[in-house]
């Protein structure tokens, strides 16, 4: 099965699990936000609005394969920043295939890599060591090169994440509850968008970006 294919196919039986309740979705990832809406519910903006926020907090961080990675060494890209952590059974797996989707639609339209990277910071780095994230990276088919997963020391990740309103919480049954919010940011290094996780919809990210860079042309 060719490997986009492949990737639908997941996503719906993902998707599949968590409508009919086989992967539960009580509490974590701020439990009012936990149940992705259907499709045909999300509204897409054809012509978005995208105010600078605030400049996003720069970090360096460690990738999978040892490299320091700095968020400001992306200036002059579009940047999809998420936390995410590998043990999450909810909306964590959702947003990964989602972000694939966007990756091939990116790719599809000649915008990827010239212009967008995407980073995925863990919040869990007691758990999530760098194997492991090459590991889930690779279980995702995300191992594209302008994708890369992030961890370091917890002392090093907790600044990085409150500079980001992220938090943890332990659950009874080894979640997490965490705000896992995705930021779009631009080529200056602004916060342009701020995603709710359970409601990221990749069209729209995909609109938002086009916007991003027509703007910055």
């Amino acid at each position: 099965m060719p490997q986009r294919m492949l990737r639908r196919f997941i996503f719906a039986l993902l998707s599949a699990l968590v409508a009919a309740g086989g992967v539960t979705s009580s509490w974590a990832h701020e439990a009012q936000e936990a149940e992705p809406r259907p499709e045909s519910q999300l509204a897409v903006a054809s012509h978005p609005v995208l105010a600078v926020i605030r400049q996003a907090p720069d970090f360096v961080l460690w990738d999978s394969a040892g490299h320091r990675v700095a968020l400001s060494a992306f200036r002059g890209k579009v940047v999809l920043l998420s936390f995410i952590y590998t043990t999450c059974t909810t909306t964590c797996p959702l947003l990964t295939h989602r972000m694939t989707i966007l990756e091939d639609k990116l790719q599809d339209s000649d915008l990827w890599p010239k212009f967008v990277s995407f980073l995925s910071v863990t919040v869990d780095p007691e758990r999530d060591t760098a194997a492991v994230l090459a590991d889930y990276a690779k279980h995702f088919h995300a191992v594209d090169p302008d994708w890369q997963f992030l961890r370091d020391e917890p002392a090093r990740v907790r600044p990085i994440l409150s500079a980001y309103g992220e938090w943890t919480r332990p659950l009874p049954n080894g979640e997490l509850d965490h705000p896992a919010r995705v930021y779009l940011i631009d080529q200056r290094g602004n916060i342009r968008e701020i995603y709710a996780l359970s409601f990221f919809d990749e069209r729209q990210a995909f609109i938002d970006i086009q916007t991003l860079i027509g703007a910055h042309q």
